[in-house]
Formats: structure tokens, sequence, C-alpha cells
């Protein structure tokens, strides 16, 4: 109980406390209240006092950035109204009377004062002023750069393109630079175009381009002036252009000299074709329309070498315009630059692809030649000229894309229309001695010169048979077989048709022999009968079966000769043992002199007949004779041994005209050789 009644003492003295210490919370609660109300009372007074000291403060501040502000903006304004006067007698005085910057900045000013006045005050009469001096400060910009650039802008020798053309290949020899501009001069041009390009972006493309394309254009007109006034033109050759670049074939046209270049198509035919046939006087070794080729042909090497030339000098201005032209816009004034030049060679090989159209209207189909090379040539530039034309103006990147579909298509066209006038060519006269005909001579050169662009023909040929095509691996010259198939077929109908004007079956069968020969001796010596095997396997096995069988029909011919000397089976039956003594019946003395006088008028008529057959290939020609010799005169010396010694005539010698060396002769005098 006592521990109890402690416990509650102390617990009741820690109330009493506890009661004392509230009481001076509450007290010292009451106090904090009083200070802060007397705070806040004062507060308010003193933002009372304070509030229009901070508003009158404000706006002054506000009427100070004004002030500066208005300050500036007449600082940056006054000078667009005194920037005419101040400058006027420096902008007079053009580039050159201060350093070029300068002056640029001295134009730029004059120009940031016509915007000026043109966006706030563009009724200001300042505007009038500062327009005028802005332009001609800009104008003698222009004339400044016009004038720096005309100096380097000459025409380029004749001479010096030619150079260029040499195979760049061998790095020992050197080749000329040109448009060679000193370092300070092109710095300056630099600073002028950058300055130009954004400033006076169309007029300075205008003026530059024109001026380039000037230059470009004179530079090719002199080419071609030197080349027509130069004798030989053997340096402005396509040959010597083509070398030039490494990507390229060799030329399809040979150099040669105007004078020997008949001479020297008929030498090449000579390799290919049969050399009696170049002799024969019904045979054109160098047909017209082979001759219009020739003449043409000067043309055709201008044209080449004025694509390479052209080439050449737009590789030279992209190098010009490096350093000088910002990149930016170095596409669009090359573009416009080339443009007058492209025209003007693309035109030119539009015009000869014309010429060739009309050569075709008249059956001129050789004149189709002169576009290969062409042709040729363009399909082995195209990737360099894709990546010279690369980000220039898209008339620009397919001009000459146009060109050769324009050449394909005229090729196509002209290849065709060949095949249709052989099927065509109703004219049905023929030689009177069989030789060959002027239609088979021209059309087998004409396929052996088109075996020379055998490596373009699938560009241009009409594939008849498509699967076969995709099925080979050299689409070339199976697309080329296909033509040549097309051609001979065509050309044995239309030769089928022709020797029908002949009255004499063995004169057709000798112009049939005579144009088949010719046709498989040409296969075989040049390159056409292994490109046509391609398609067609058997075309030699056929011709050689025509050739059979035309010689059989010929040999039918001696048929009334061999009348009289083979029946000796049905000849006087008498005893031959003693010839000279043997005694006939009349009757066998009549046969006899009858078998000889016939065969003699026979063989004579044969003789003056097939003499004047014509037979211009000497193998051919005297294979047969070797044939009616080795097929007559064994049976004749049989028949002459026999009944030539007999007492049937005292006149024996008026039947007996010929023994068989004789007759032998009479076989080898057949046939002219002259033809």
């Amino acid at each position: 109980m006592e521990k109890t009644k402690e416990r509650l003492i102390k617990e009741s003295q820690n109330l009493d406390a506890f009661k004392e210490m509230l009481q001076r919370s509450n007290q010292n609660t009451k106090s904090m209240v009083n200070i802060l109300s007397n705070f806040g009372e004062k507060l308010s007074k003193l933002e009372e006092t304070i509030g229009p000291v901070y508003r009158d403060s404000g706006n002054l501040q506000l009427r100070q950035e004004n002030i500066v502000r208005a300050l500036q903006n007449l600082e940056f304004i006054i000078p667009f109204y005194t920037v005419a006067n101040e400058l006027e007698p420096f902008i007079a005085g053009g580039p050159d009377s201060m350093p070029l910057p300068d002056y640029l900045e001295n134009v730029n000013k004059l120009r940031r004062a016509v915007r000026y006045f043109e966006q706030n005050n563009p009724e200001s009469p300042e505007l009038v002023s500062v327009t005028n001096l802005a332009e001609k400060g800009a104008s003698l910009v222009m004339k400044k750069f016009y004038l720096m650039m005309s100096n380097h802008s000459r025409p380029i020798p004749p001479h010096t393109i030619q150079e260029i053309a040499q195979d760049e290949k061998n790095p020992d020899v050197p080749k000329p630079v040109l448009h060679q501009i000193p370092e300070r001069d092109r710095i300056q041009l630099r600073i002028l175009s950058e300055w130009l390009c954004k400033n006076m972006r169309e007029e300075f493309v205008t003026a530059c381009s024109q001026l380039r394309a000037n230059v470009l254009d004179k530079s090719l007109k002199d080419l071609k002036s030197h080349q027509r006034s130069s004798s030989g033109g053997v340096h402005g050759s396509p040959v010597a252009s083509r070398k030039s670049l490494t990507p390229l074939r060799d030329s399809a046209l040979p150099k040669r000299n105007s004078k020997s270049i008949q001479q020297t198509l008929k030498k090449k035919l000579q390799d290919v074709m049969p050399s009696e046939m170049l002799g024969s006087r019904s045979y054109h070794s160098v047909p017209h329309d082979l001759c219009d080729l020739v003449s043409n042909e000067k043309e055709i090497e201008y044209y080449l070498t004025s694509v390479n030339a052209l080439y050449r000098l737009m590789q030279a201005e992209l190098r010009l315009m490096d350093g000088i032209i910002p990149i930016e816009h170095q596409k669009i004034i090359f573009s416009k630059s080339v443009q007058p030049a492209l025209d003007h060679v693309v035109g030119e090989g539009e015009s000869i692809a014309n010429c060739v159209k009309k050569c075709t209207v008249k059956h001129d189909f050789t004149s189709a030649l002169n576009l290969f090379p062409i042709l040729d040539y363009h399909a082995s530039m195209r990737h360099n000229f894709d990546l010279l034309f690369d980000g220039c103006l898209t008339e620009v990147q397919t001009k000459f894309q146009g060109l050769v579909v324009t050449l394909q298509t005229t090729l196509n066209k002209a290849l065709e229309e060949f095949i249709e006038y052989i099927r065509n060519d109703v004219d049905t006269k023929v030689s009177k001695d069989g030789t060959v005909h002027e239609l088979t001579s021209n059309v087998m050169i004409f396929l052996v010169q088109l075996a020379n662009y055998k490596d373009i023909l699938s560009r241009v040929i009409t594939v008849t048979d498509v699967q076969s095509y995709e099925k080979s691996t050299d689409k070339n010259k199976l697309a080329f077989a296909q033509f040549i198939s097309r051609v001979l077929s065509t050309l044995n109908l239309n030769l089928g048709l022709k020797s029908d004007s002949y009255n004499d079956p063995y004169l057709k069968a000798i112009f049939k022999l005579n144009n088949t020969h010719y046709i498989l001796k040409t296969l075989r010596r040049s390159s056409l009968l292994e490109i046509v095997r391609l398609y067609n396997h058997d075309i030699e096995l056929v011709y050689e079966k025509q050739i059979m069988e035309n010689k059989r029909i010929y040999s039918q011919s001696w048929s009334r000769v061999l009348h009289y000397i083979l029946e000796l089976e049905k000849g006087p039956s008498m005893d031959t043992s003693d010839s000279a003594n043997a005694k006939l019946k009349e009757k066998d003395r009549q046969m006899i002199k009858d078998r000889f006088a016939g065969f003699n008028k026979e063989i004579e008529d044969l003789q003056k007949i097939q003499k004047a057959y014509a037979i211009p290939d000497s193998e051919l020609r005297e294979g047969l004779k070797g044939d009616n010799v080795r097929f007559i005169k064994p049976k004749y010396e049989q028949f002459y041994h026999k009944y030539g010694k007999m007492s049937f005539s005292k006149n024996a010698e008026k039947y007996v005209k010929y023994d068989a060396r004789e007759v032998g002769e009479i076989i080898q005098s057949f046939f002219d050789a002259a033809a």
C-alpha cells in the first residue's frame, strides 16, 4: 500500500508540472499571435507605400528600353539612306578598284538596302538610287567574271583535240591539258561564281553556259573544218578516237585513204568470196550501192570523230568547273553548256539515219552498214556517257539514248525490208548465159559485210524463233543465224522463180547450179556457214543436194548425143574381128553413117549452145567439164573403136570427123570462161 501511495504522489506531482508547462505554452502562443498580427499590419502599410514607387520604376525602365531600341533601329536604318552616296564612287570603280571581297561586300550592302526599302518603305525615293547602284555593282561583278572566263575560253585547236584522243593507257606520252587557268585567277573566279550563284543564279547560269556553249560549238566546228580540209584525216579517224577510251573496242571502220578505198573493199571481199565471181562480167565486184557506201564513209568517220571529240571536250568542261563553280550548280551549268553541241552532234547522227532510210526506200540496203559503226561506238560509249551525264537535265541524259533507239529502229527496218525486197523482186530478167544473178551476188556481199558487225546484231535483228534464241549462249550469233536463214530461204525461192524464165531446161539447171554453188562457196569461205549452222544444222547438206540435183538435170543434155553411141547391142550384127575387111549390108552401112553423122551434129550443136553457157567459178567449171569428159569420152571411144575402121563408106572421113581425143577437146571448149 505504501508503494502505491508513493506512486500516486509522484504522478500527482508530474501532473502539476505538466499543467504548469501547458500554461506557459499558452502564454507564448498568445505572444506570437500578437507579434504576427503587428507584422502583418506593418507589411500591409509597407506594400501600400512601395507599390506606386515600383510602378513608376517599371515605366521608366520600359521607356529606357524603347529609347535604346529606337537608337539601335536608327543606327541600322540610317546607313540605308546614306549607303548610296557613300558607296557610289567605290561601285563605279568596279571590282578592280579594291580587293574583290571588299567590293562584293559593298554590293551586298546595297542589296540589303534594296530589300529594306522594298519591305518597309517601297515609296521611298532612296529605293530607286540604291536599286540602280546595286544593279550596276552586280552587273560589274558579272562582267568581271565574264571577262575573266572569256580570257580562258578560247576554242580548242583541232590538233589539241586530236592529241588528247590518243591512247590514255600509255602514261609515257604527255597529254595536253585543256583550259589551264592560273591558280590566282581560279581563286577569283571561284569567289565571283559563288557570289553570283547566290545573288544572280539565273542570270549567271545563262551567261556562263552560253559562253561555254559557244566555245564548245566553235571547237567542234573547227575540228570538222580541219578534217574536211585535211587530205588524209587519219588523226581524226574513229580508229584513233575510239582507242583513246580504255573500255572501248576497236573501231569497225579501218584506216583507209579515200582514193584507194574501193580497191581495199574489193580485196576484203576477195578474201571471203569466190575470186572468179569477182572477175565475172555479170558479177559486180563493187556494186553501185557499195560505191555509195564508199562515198559516205568519210561522213561516218567525221561523225564518230565528232562524238569522241564532244566526249573529250565535255570531260574537260567538268574539270574546268571543278574548283570554280559551286558543286551544287555544276550540273545545271554543264547541261546547258553542252546542250547545243550535243543537239548538233545527235542531229548529225539522225541525219545519217534519215539518209539510210531514203536509201532503203531506193533499195540501197548496203547503205545501212554505215549505221553499224555508229551504233557499235555508241554502245561501247554508253557507260562513259552515263557517268558523264549523271545528275544532268533529263533531256541531256536521254539525248544519245534516243539516237541509239533511232539507229536500232532504222537498221531493223532496213534489214526487214531487205528480206522483203528479195521476196518481192519480180524482175524475172536473167542473163542469157545462166551466170550468177546480180541479186545473188549482192545479197551475199551484203551478208559478208554484215558479218563484220555480228557482235551487235541482236540489237537490231528481229528474232523469229524466240525459244532457241533464249536458250542460246551467244545471242548475237544466233540472231544473225536466223537472219541468214531467212535471207537464204527467201533468195532460193526468188531464184527458183527467176529460173523459170529459161526455156532451155539445161541452162535453167546451169543457172541454179551457178547460184547455189556461189552461195555455198561464199558461206564456206566466210564465217557465215559457221554462224548459220547454229540455227540450221543441215544447210550445207541441203545446198550440196541441190548442186548434185542440178548437175544430174544438166547431164541429161547429153542424152541426144548418147542416143547415137550407146545402143551398141542394136548395131549391125557382123563379125567385127576384122573390122576393116568386114562386109556390111547396105542398111548396116547406112546405120553407121547415121550414127556418126548424128553424133557429129548433136555434139557440134551442143558445143555451140553450151559454149555460151557461163560458169564463172573455175573449180565448178573444170569439174563439170571433167564430169562430161569422163561421162562421154569412154563411151564414144568404145563406139569409135568398134565402127570407126569399118568400110561403111568410101568417104569415111566425112562421117568419122573426131577421134576420142578430139571429142574430149570439144567438151573442154564448153562454158564461157570469160563470163
